[in-house]
């Protein structure tokens, strides 16, 4: 019994663990305290699609993802808000 509680223990705390910027996520319960989970876009010509959701924020500029680090930028959405998202180092 007691083997049986310190796994459940054990699993319960490897799922608790928050998600960094830049993470792909499911729900804002996955991403870190400030983060949330927005969707990430990709555009073709006048059509956009959700390709994913990564634990970001919203931006309306590329200095508003600054906190983030670096490699944050702003980004359109499908939606009216931007979110910062994650590009390769240069």
């Amino acid at each position: 019994m007691l083997l049986r509680t310190l796994m459940i223990l054990a699993l319960a705390s490897c799922a608790s663990d928050s998600l960094p910027a830049g993470a792909v996520c499911e729900a804002t319960s996955d991403c870190e305290t400030s983060l949330s989970c927005l969707d990430v876009a990709q555009f073709t010509g006048t059509t956009c699609m959700v390709v994913g959701k990564t634990c970001t924020t919203t931006c309306t500029d590329d200095a508003s993802c600054s906190a983030l680090g670096a490699n944050f930028k702003c980004f359109a959405t499908c939606t009216t808000e931007k979110a910062c998202g994650k590009v390769a180092s240069p």
